[in-house]
């Protein structure tokens, strides 16, 4: 089968080549695969850049993000059936430690997680737990399907930082988290959403106002707080989310947060730096996570169903597993705000 395999640890070396298929053992399943989204992980990974909380072996298939069609089944499978059209969970804990007993598998100290523990999904082909599949509803899209998971990571925010209606919202990053959450916070009746990004973020700007943004923010051409704090009317945002894959980013979505503020922090970069003293004083909560879980995942798959969150919208072109080079240079540019692959 054809995949996009990272072969060396040189950084940006990635091949795409043809490798043996994958068999299904007990417990698991084989997915013929339909579409596949590029994630920053994805991107950290083959630029070696990547702080997770394992080695990533090489080689590796890369991508974690997607969706297709059950191809077969292993030994002692009855949840599902060949033939059913499937979201994939991507992370996967032990079952059996505390962390997953408490319903938080994404804390495991044994995780697995396709394309960062194992092969991944950028390939024709792919083995996962039988568990890890859920059937998808006839009007999702495989194209949208391939950014549950993206998804599943905006419902855990909107779980934590438990918004009302007439709140502002400042989301920092117009990349697909970013427009994710633009979505969502529209559909849960944000009174306004502030989009903040930079020069290089001219294209996804105009998706971020095509899907509602009230404002946009240019931290390339204005001061962000001084901006942010004459949108509120003095009072700064009710939330802010974080998505910028910047550590500069992290003081700046502090400052421009109101008081009481909930604050919600994807980055992973231990060089940021945050002054208790700012959070204390103005009575910030913040969140901090990773990974999805399984009931996150289930309620993104409702959201795409009745329409509230669709990833169609970003990818204005799709692309093939032997244009990975073009994919990667078009989402460096920002000429697409989601990589999407179509098998």
């Amino acid at each position: 089968m054809k995949a996009i395999v990272k072969t060396s640890q040189e950084a940006g070396v990635f091949e795409v080549k043809e490798v043996p298929t994958p068999k299904p053992g007990r417990g698991e399943i084989m997915v013929q695969v339909k579409a596949a989204s590029l994630c920053y992980t994805d991107v950290a990974i083959l630029n070696n850049k990547y702080k997770g909380r394992r080695p990533v072996p090489i080689p590796i298939i890369m991508g974690h993000e997607g969706t297709g069609v059950i191809y077969e089944l292993g030994e002692g499978v009855e949840n599902v059936s060949v033939g059913d059209r499937v979201g994939l969970e991507v992370l996967y804990g032990c079952g059996s430690c505390v962390n997953c007993l408490n319903g938080n598998s994404n804390m495991c100290a044994n995780w697995r997680h396709i394309g960062i523990t194992y092969n991944g999904i950028f390939a024709e082909y792919v083995v996962v737990p039988s568990r890890a599949a859920h059937k998808l509803p006839d009007n999702v899209s495989f194209v949208d399907a391939a950014c549950l998971e993206p998804v599943s990571l905006t419902v855990r925010t909107l779980m934590q930082v438990k918004p009302l209606v007439g709140d502002t919202v400042a989301i920092f990053g117009p990349g697909a988290i970013g427009l994710f959450h633009l979505q969502a916070f529209k559909a849960a009746g944000a009174g306004q959403v502030i989009m903040i990004g930079i020069d290089q973020d001219a294209k996804r700007f105009e998706t971020a106002r095509a899907l509602g943004a009230d404002h946009i923010v240019n931290s390339n051409k204005e001061d962000v707080v001084k901006r942010v704090r004459e949108l509120t009317d003095g009072f700064g945002a009710d939330i802010v989310v974080e998505t910028a894959s910047s550590p500069v980013v992290i003081p700046l979505a502090i400052d421009v947060a109101a008081a009481r503020g909930r604050v919600s922090l994807f980055g992973l970069y231990p060089e940021a730096t945050v002054s208790p003293l700012t959070i204390n004083r103005s009575g910030l909560q913040i969140f901090g996570d990773v990974g999805s879980l399984p009931r996150y995942f289930v309620t993104a798959i409702r959201w795409m169903k009745y329409g509230k969150v669709k990833a169609t919208p970003l990818a204005n072109r799709l692309f093939r597993l032997d244009e990975a080079k073009d994919a990667l240079e078009a989402a460096r540019l920002g000429e697409v705000a989601k990589v999407i692959f179509e098998l």
